[in-house]
């Protein structure tokens, strides 16, 4: 079962062109927004030096935390300041923890890094993330840090316009591309405009990227016990061969974008690379091998051809103690990957719903059943979550990710159920999901303490809206308070609470959140 988006780019050629207009577009906003601070900033500032200069950087994090500290230095894609050191260390320890549970050693967060060594427009993403996130969460902003962000995003978006070009090489600088513009993602999720055209413009860049390739690059084959494929690096894709097989490497940063083009479609923007990978999943017509009739396998797909990239991008390196997280941790996030195929069926079902309502309530019922699927699959996983103690900790990773990912499941279904039932008053299996969300995400905070995880925001928002219990809108908004430090986007979806709930308590009716936002801000909250 598909259903179409409206947004949906539908001339390959066309939709290269207008995302390659949409990122000079955006280079020229980003100019324009700091013009007037460029002009103050001294010579040799940051923003002042030549970003191509070979220079050197710093190879390992510098943290009081449990991970190395050494002052080795590699050879390194830019000509750094000493801030821009400070950044780059903020990326790989404060950034990776924030954005994944994993060691950050050994993390994807890890292996960005390693091509941003060698690729520009990955180093400039990294420095850019990293001077906006750390400047976002002082009480006093610095001007400063404010050029160098910009600057370094500006010099990737040049970059990226010159990479995506019209290619026979499917493989040809993949890595990094898709590394960038899932850097770009997160940037613009956190920092964009209220509006999120930048971050549509690369969604709809990735979902280019891949039609361009007529499905070729999800030829996707199973790795077969004791045959490990050597033509395809874990890391790095091989740019001197020709086949059209998707790295391992970028197979998993795909997965990545996907649960955030699922996010963006919940608010409306978003979708176009879910649907471009269903296209080719579904129906390619090159490969008989890849066409599936059930969706929900079809996705599963991609999560089996990318789970053994950490083992073979450390090979012998690798802890034992690494493996063994890595397969007590798969399961739970095939359930992450499920339930942002979900939140794309709802958002779709959504569009339907203002377009062709009759057609709309014909589609829920087959999207109802796809909820219901993916909650059979994942019975056992949800039911342990539920059994889950106040007493037990969250140093077992896989708790860590069972508090914060099952969340996402309920909150599809009040997502779901918001939309099917908006006049109704909550039936018995919404009042479980909100109790199972109120339930883990509090078990989270107790151990996490003013850490936030961010990875519950939505589930959080959901739960806000449907509550009719004050003191859990209470204890969501002082969450959210913590969560206004990382980005406009828990700026903007703070405010939307602010607002939608003491509305929805004097009308006594729920708020149309694709049309508040419509008439009000975007934002997208993973």
């Amino acid at each position: 079962m598909r259903l179409r988006s409206t947004t949906y780019a539908r001339r390959t050629s066309q939709s290269s062109s207008k995302y390659k207009l949409c990122t000079k577009h955006v280079i020229l906003h980003q100019q324009c927004c700091i013009t007037d601070r460029l002009e103050r900033s001294p010579r040799g500032s940051p923003a002042a030096r030549s970003p191509l200069v070979q220079g050197t950087c710093s190879a390992s994090p510098a943290s009081s935390h449990s991970i190395r500290t050494s002052t080795d230095t590699v050879t390194c894609s830019l000509d750094l300041s000493e801030e821009d050191h400070e950044a780059i260390r903020y990326f790989r320890t404060e950034f990776a923890r924030l954005h994944h549970t994993k060691n950050p050693e050994y993390s994807l967060i890890s292996l960005m890094f390693k091509i941003a060594q060698g690729e520009p427009m990955v180093m400039h993403m990294v420095v850019a993330i990293g001077h906006q996130e750390m400047d976002y969460r002082r009480h006093q902003r610095s001007a400063s840090a404010q050029q160098a962000s910009s600057h370094h995003y500006g010099q990737a978006l040049g970059l990226m316009a010159e990479s995506i070009v019209p290619s026979n090489d499917a493989t040809k600088g993949l890595d990094t591309i898709l590394t960038a513009l899932w850097l770009m993602l997160i940037y613009e999720q956190q920092f964009g405009d209220e509006q999120c055209r930048a971050y549509l413009s690369h969604l709809q860049g990735v979902s280019s990227l891949l039609q361009s390739q007529s499905g070729e690059l999800l030829q996707l084959p199973p790795l077969k016990l004791g045959a490990l494929e050597k033509a395809y690096m874990p890391v790095r894709a091989d740019k001197s061969r020709r086949e059209s097989k998707i790295s391992i490497y970028s197979a998993r940063v795909l997965i990545w974008i996907v649960l955030l083009d699922s996010a963006a479609a919940t608010s409306g923007v978003g979708g176009h690379v879910n649907e471009a990978i269903l296209n080719m999943l579904l129906s390619n017509p090159t490969d008989s091998r890849m066409r599936s009739k059930d969706p929900i396998k079809a996705v599963a797909r991609l999560h089996h051809y990318s789970n053994s990239l950490y083992r073979l991008a450390w090979g012998d390196a690798y802890p034992q103690a690494e493996l063994v997280d890595d397969v007590e941790n798969r399961n739970i996030y095939a359930l992450l990957g499920h339930c942002a195929y979900l939140r794309f069926l709802t958002a779709q079902l959504a569009t339907l719903y203002r377009d062709d309502p009759t057609s709309a309530t014909e589609q829920a019922h087959e999207v109802e059943y796809s909820i219901d699927e993916v909650g059979d699959l994942f019975r056992e996983l949800m039911e342990v979550a539920h059994e889950l103690s106040l007493e037990t900790d969250n140093t077992h990773r896989l708790v860590a990710n069972m508090r914060a990912i099952v969340p996402m499941y309920h909150a599809v279904v009040l997502d779901f159920k918001r939309l099917t039932a908006f006049d109704n008053p909550m039936d018995e299996r919404q009042r479980y999901a909100l109790q199972e969300i109120m339930n883990l995400c509090f078990q989270d905070y107790t151990h996490g303490g003013d850490h936030p995880n961010l990875r519950v925001a939505w589930p959080l928002f959901m739960a806000a809206l449907e509550t009719q219990d004050m003191l859990h809108q209470r204890f969501i908004m002082d969450r959210f308070e913590t969560f206004r430090l990382y980005g406009k986007n828990y700026e903007r979806a703070h405010r939307f609470l602010t607002t939608a709930i003491p509305l929805q308590r004097r009308n006594n009716k729920r708020v149309d959140i694709r049309t508040h936002m419509e008439q009000e801000e975007v934002f997208v909250l993973g």
